[in-house]
């Protein structure tokens, strides 16, 4: 083989690793707060973001599990927010973060997927859960017209967001 060739191949197999690699899903139905949950007096909503869990700590025998940090944009782009994503130093809920209502995207891991942009829908005095790390849907209850939002791997992620939500 020569070096032209051995470059070539050298070349492709690393534009085809960079493709397989950063794998990134735009879901096109947005997220939004489980029907049937009703509204609290807050004019705030909030968000809750259950991405793909993380280790962090350098010494194994006192490292923790975590669900990782996500980021909130408004849907021109622009970067609102950067979320830690953890509470105490154990698995446990993730954070609940307090947004005004409206249209959002965010960016997290998702477990078995990589990373994915996902657009979410914030409701006065209710809170959207995505489900991101492979776990079952916190809240609410299916109805004959409620839909499920999932990736394109088939994992359920949340609840399909009503239409009438203000844009941020």
């Amino acid at each position: 083989m020569t070096l032209r060739h051995l470059s070539s191949l050298i070349a492709l197999a690393c534009v085809l690793s960079a493709c397989a690699s950063h794998r990134e899903s735009i879901t096109t139905v947005p997220v939004g707060p489980p029907p049937s949950v009703a509204r609290g007096s807050s004019p705030n909503g909030a968000l809750v973001v259950f991405s793909a869990l993380d280790i962090h700590g350098e010494n194994p025998d006192v490292d923790q599990l975590h669900h990782s940090g996500y980021n909130i944009y408004s849907l021109n782009g622009k970067l609102l927010k950067r979320v830690y994503n953890q509470i105490g130093t154990h698995i446990g809920d993730p954070a609940t973060v307090p947004l005004a209502p409206g249209k959002y995207k965010i960016t997290a891991a998702a477990a078995a997927f990589g990373a994915v942009t996902v657009p979410i829908v914030i409701q006065p005095g209710k809170a959207t859960f995505v489900h991101l790390d492979g776990s079952e849907l916190s809240t609410g209850t299916q109805t004959a017209t409620s839909r499920l939002v999932r990736l394109p791997d088939g994992l359920i992620i949340g609840w399909e967001a009503e239409e009438d939500s203000p844009s941020k």
